[in-house]
């Protein structure tokens, strides 16, 4: 008996080595969006694998002005997660979703209704489904 334990006991080890590199490691998605609105513009729906999603944005043709971002679970009943306000000029960033869990969501873009139309592009960014 005795003589197995070591043949055992490396071949325990090397199982669960293998069990652990084989688990599926988290992967991120992104689409990236053209929005052209007034007052507010809703993104195509996607399915998150849960936590943060990130709204970044690449261009925009009113640097200096506020934008709303506003996180919307479209699972069954329209739930609003979350908002951010950020400059809308290329590399400012929306994170929004902490403890987030998978499933169906859509951004909202808003601001100000002055009659001045925000066109651009953004990036949205969150951990792809399984």
């Amino acid at each position: 008996m005795k003589r197995y334990l070591p043949r055992v006991s490396v071949a325990l080890c090397c199982a669960c080595a293998l069990g652990i590199l084989q688990t599926a490691p988290a992967h991120a998605a992104s689409r990236t969006v053209n929005f052209n609105y007034s007052h507010l513009w809703l993104t195509p729906e996607f399915k998150t694998g849960g936590g943060y999603v990130h709204f970044t944005v690449k261009n925009c043709n009113y640097p200096k002005r506020d934008m709303t971002v506003l996180l919307r679970a479209t699972d069954g009943i329209n739930t609003d997660i979350g908002t951010e306000t950020i400059k809308c000029r290329a590399g400012e960033k929306a994170a929004i979703g902490k403890g987030l869990k998978p499933g169906t969501f859509e951004l909202e873009l808003g601001k100000l209704d002055d009659g001045k139309y925000f066109k651009g592009t953004g990036t949205i960014s969150f951990t792809a489904p399984k």
